[in-house]
């Protein structure tokens, strides 16, 4: 009957504050003293008991002393959510009515030990009347409590009345009773009794005009209403929509990437020494223009030769012409034209004749050398025969000759190979000494 005399209460409190306006606060922390009433469950009697004592019998209030701490967040229309932590030394009853523990408070048996007893609450409380009109902020509330005890852990369900009445503005005393139905075996059912005094802040502000206008809501205090206040919850300026700007760089910090510093609208908030378009926060190099793809450093010159890397074509070798590479020596050249007129191949094919293989091996030699050069290699025929099989001819010869350098060793992509059959003669097709002179492979060596 009891408890549902407690439903009965809990429920016509809520629908007596369904014309609530609002929560009297944003936000609040609090300290809390008062007293764990197990012994009024288990016994029947809830306030003061006469307390056997050698002097003679004397009235005691049978509460076990409990001290916690609270946070308070405010939601909307009167609701506040609300959590708490809590701590007791006490002696804790086994059963439901448990004889011996009423025997022990009323001082006629062996004091048993006393142990500590901590709980956890999550609350959910609901202010009943509005913020303005009245001095004390009765609410009701309801949650959960878990709570632990010589390592057992249990949970209960507090149902229960509390009042604010404010001291000082940000001040205020705050009372409360619920009742903790269990809902574990190993947890008994008991009141909680607490005073405490809260420190809150964001306090609801209410404008009215001498017509009794709405409640106009400011939270911050920073002039604008809630309702116009991009930054409700932080004080700010007109010009920024109510949100605060700390670098007075123009740009609210909300939107500011770097809310301490200065810096332009473009690179939002955050400063750009060099005005490449990185902000100094994530460039190299803060004081030299730059290129994103290389973290706002210039482009790089590792040979220091005057060209720039994406337009050196050796840039890891100085040389301050032919673009950054060194210029193939005409004595170079020399030795390789000499050992190219050496290169022959069996007639008619693209067999390389083994005679022509030390000079093959000499522009290997040189290749190897110098890991810049490249190597263009030319097939040319004379006039004898169908073009088409001319130009194949010596398409085929190039080739061979590429694969042979390739086999000793260079690179594939150092090397290229062209057949341009009997379009590009040197001497008069028309006599065998000049006939003989365009059947050639010519090896063009270059740096880039």
């Amino acid at each position: 009957m009891r408890r549902v005399l407690v439903f009965a209460v809990f429920g016509f409190l809520i629908f007596c504050g369904l014309s609530s306006q609002a929560q009297p606060f944003q936000r609040a922390i609090g300290i809390h003293f008062g007293g764990l009433d197990f012994y009024g469950p288990q016994s029947g009697h809830y306030f003061l008991q006469s307390v056997q004592r050698p002097e003679g019998n004397a009235k005691r209030l049978l509460w076990e002393p409990v001290a916690s701490l609270s946070y308070w967040q405010a939601l909307q229309k009167g609701f506040v959510i609300s959590g708490a932590i809590g701590m007791s030394a006490m002696q804790y009853p086994n059963s439901t009515k448990d004889k011996a523990y009423i025997s022990q408070k009323l001082g006629n048996s062996i004091d048993k030990q006393e142990l500590p007893y901590a709980f956890a609450d999550l609350t959910m409380n609901y202010f009943m009347l509005g913020t303005s009109k009245h001095y004390v902020h009765p609410y009701v509330k309801g949650g959960v409590s878990l709570s632990i005890r010589e390592k057992e852990f249990g949970a209960g369900l507090p149902l229960g009345l509390g009042i604010f009445a404010p001291l000082t503005q940000s001040l205020q005393v705050n009372v409360s009773a619920d009742y903790r139905f269990a809902l574990t075996s190993n947890t008994q059912a008991h009141f909680a009794h607490v005073v405490g005094l809260t420190y809150t802040w964001n306090h609801t502000k209410t404008k009215q005009t001498s017509s009794d206008l709405p409640m106009l809501q400011d939270a911050d205090n920073d002039g604008i209403a809630d309702k116009d206040d991009l930054c409700p919850t932080q004080p700010g300026k007109k010009e920024m929509k109510g949100c605060p700007d700390k670098d007075a760089d123009g740009l609210a910090d909300k939107d500011d990437d770097c809310p301490e510093v200065k810096g332009p609208k473009a690179s939002k908030g955050c400063p750009d020494t060099d005005g490449d378009g990185l902000v100094d926060s994530k460039d190299d190099c803060p004081d030299a223009p730059g290129l994103v793809k290389y973290k706002g450093c210039p482009i790089p010159d590792r040979d220091r030769d005057g060209f720039n890397d994406e337009v050196d074509k050796c840039p890891e070798v100085a040389s301050k012409v032919n673009s950054g590479c060194p210029e193939v020596k005409e004595e170079v050249k020399k030795k390789v034209e000499m050992a190219a007129k050496g290169v022959n191949f069996e007639t008619g094919s693209a067999t390389i004749s083994s005679a022509s293989f030390r000079n093959l091996d000499k522009i290997v030699d040189l290749l190897k050398s110098e890991p810049t050069y490249l190597v263009d290699i030319e097939g040319h025929t004379d006039n004898i025969g169908k073009a088409d099989d001319n130009l194949q001819l010596s398409q085929n010869r190039a080739d061979a000759s590429k694969q042979y350098l390739v086999k000793k060793g260079i690179e594939e992509s150092r090397i290229s190979s062209v057949g341009y059959g009997d379009m590009r003669p040197i001497a008069d097709n028309a006599t065998e000494e000049g006939r003989a002179k365009n059947r050639r492979t010519e090896f063009n060596i270059r740096n880039h």
